[in-house]
Parts: C-alpha cells; sequence; structure tokens
C-alpha cells in the first residue's frame, strides 16, 4: 500500500515567521496595557466613594488627598478582586490565538521552563508585558490624577506587620495556583479527551487570579504579576519591596510548571483527528493528524507543518 502522509506540528519553528511572531508581541503589549488601566483603574475609582475621600481627610474630595491615604474596606477589596479576575478572563480570551495570553512574565516564564515558547520570544513577551503595564499605569494616572495620588498609584507593598520573607512565601504560593491552574487549562493533550477544556481556559484563569486576589490584596496588594508591579512602580516612582514582586512569582511560576511538566501532563497516547478531517458532507475521513488538540499553548500554535511519511 502507498505510504500516508501525515502533519506533524513544529511549534518551535513558529518564531521563524516575523509577521507572527511581531503581531503576538504587539497582543501581549496591547492585553497588558488594558490589563493595568482596567485593574489599577478600579483601585483608584475606588478612592472617590464618599466613606474613601472622607478617610482621606478631603471632605468627599480628593484633590487635597496625601499620596497613599484612601482607605481599602472590605467592598473595595471585592471590588478590586473581581476587576482583576474579569480583566484577566476577557484579556486572555482576547489575545489566546494570537500570543496565547499570558499577560505575566510568570506565565511566561513558565511556559519558557515547560520549552513551550523559545528564549527569544518569551524576552520578547516580558518587555512587552512591562512596557504595557507602564502604559497602563500611566493612562490611570493622566485621566484621574486625584484617584491615582491616594490610592499610592496601586503599587505593591507589603503590610504592616508582613515580613519580606512571608511575601515572598505568599507570592509564590499564589503563583503557583495561577501558573498550575494555567497549565492544566490549557493541556493539548487533555484538550483531546476533554473538548471543552480550551474554552474554560480563561474563565478557569480568571477565577484563580480572582481568588489570589482575595487573599493577597489586605497583605502586599498581590502581585502574582512581575509587570503588574513593575507598571505600577515605574510610573508611581516607589520601588519599595519590588524584589519580591519578582521574586516569589517567578519561583511560583518555575515551580508549577515543573511540577506540571513532570508530574501531572497527560502523556500523548493516541491520534487525534482535527474538526477539519471529517468531510462536511459525508464523504471519506482524512487521514488523522498525529498531534494534540490546539489549547492556549503559550504560541500561536499550528502554523508550521513539516510532511512526514509512515508506511503500513
Amino acid at each position: 500500500m502507498a505510504p500516508v502522509k501525515y502533519q506533524e506540528i513544529l511549534i518551535d519553528e513558529q518564531d521563524k515567521s516575523w509577521g507572527t511572531l511581531i503581531k503576538a508581541v504587539v497582543a501581549e503589549y496591547a492585553v497588558t496595557t488594558l490589563f493595568l488601566f482596567f485593574t489599577i483603574g478600579t483601585v483608584s475609582s475606588n478612592c472617590h466613594t464618599a466613606d474613601n475621600a472622607s478617610h482621606a481627610g478631603a471632605d468627599k474630595s480628593l484633590e487635597s488627598a496625601g499620596y497613599g491615604t484612601c482607605f481599602l474596606g472590605t467592598g473595595n477589596v471585592l471590588n478590586i478582586a473581581l476587576a482583576f479576575g474579569f480583566s484577566i478572563f476577557v484579556l486572555v480570551y482576547c489575545a489566546a490565538s494570537f500570543s496565547g495570553g499570558h499577560i505575566n512574565p510568570a506565565v511566561t516564564f513558565g511556559m519558557l521552563v515547560a520549552r513551550k515558547i523559545s528564549i527569544s520570544r518569551a524576552v520578547l513577551y516580558m518587555v512587552a508585558q512591562c512596557l504595557g503595564a507602564c502604559t497602563g499605569a500611566g493612562l490611570v494616572k493622566a485621566i484621574d490624577s486625584h484617584g491615582w495620588r491616594a490610592a499610592g498609584g496601586g503599587t505593591n507593598a507589603l503590610s504592616a506587620g508582613v515580613s519580606n520573607a512571608a511575601g515572598w512565601g505568599l507570592e509564590t504560593i499564589l503563583t503557583m495556583a495561577l501558573v498550575f491552574t494555567v497549565f492544566a487549562a490549557t493541556d493539548a493533550e487533555r484538550a483531546s479527551d476533554t473538548a471543552h477544556l480550551p474554552v474554560l481556559a480563561p474563565l478557569a484563569i480568571g477565577m484563580v487570579v480572582f481568588l489570589c486576589h482575595m487573599v493577597a490584596i489586605p497583605l502586599d496588594g498581590c502581585s502574582i504579576n512581575p509587570a503588574r508591579s513593575f507598571g505600577a512602580a515605574a510610573v508611581a516612582g516607589k520601588w519599595d519591596d519590588q524584589w519580591v514582586f519578582w521574586v516569589g512569582p517567578l519561583c511560583g511560576g518555575l515551580i508549577a510548571a515543573a511540577a506540571y511538566e513532570f508530574l501531572f501532563r497527560t502523556k500523548p497516547n493516541k491520534s487525534v483527528a482535527y474538526p477539519s478531517s471529517f468531510d462536511v458532507e459525508g464523504g471519506g475521513k482524512l487521514p488523522e493528524v498525529n498531534a494534540a488538540l490546539p489549547a492556549f499553548s503559550g504560541v500561536e500554535g499550528l502554523k508550521e507543518v513539516k510532511e512526514t511519511t509512515s508506511s503500513s
């Protein structure tokens, strides 16, 4: 019988397409800009509520409020946590098909550790994320300068009684939860058996971000994202404890990626046919593809293919 042609997915070949790479980097910059604008903007706008403005000593006006004098109440914690969670949900959905929708150097670092993206792509993503974070925080400062000042620029800082070691541990644990969720929700091999997983990935990632913020906002403002901390600090010029918000998330991303890849990742054990492999008119079935269904794998995926042959 004549050899049958199959397609082999080459994820690492994508960086050879400059157009695809540039589109991915621009997407990371754009969605991280929006992420900081939505989230720092929520922190800032919450300071305009009557109770917070009054607490700031500005007689329900923030014009004379001092830097960082905005009071963080229970309702504000919920509002801010929801803003972070829903922002990630929406923005990951928007950017997933272009860049994977990382929006976070810790996620990008985890993908690099798992060898899902190249070093060059990872570096470009991180730079784009940090620049986007600065842009988003800067837009909030330009639009709502009084609220931004009262909110302390939305920067991360350790609360009284929280040591550097405790902050590092907190950021490491919470980022482990985030990155592990990203890997579990976007595992292409799992998606081949459970087709709804890629569809629910943005929701799952947004929910874990929400839960992390509910825990950590009163303790350190909750980073779990070095770009978020960097952008807010760069615009505000406040670098207190900045290393905690880089080392902790990167350690968490490293541990989660290694744990998932070595302990939990489903090993591919069968050929999976793509929906396009079937004739919608009921005709013949095309050869199956020896690869998993596409998911939010951190790269655009399925762009470069290499033909191999297999004889029966």
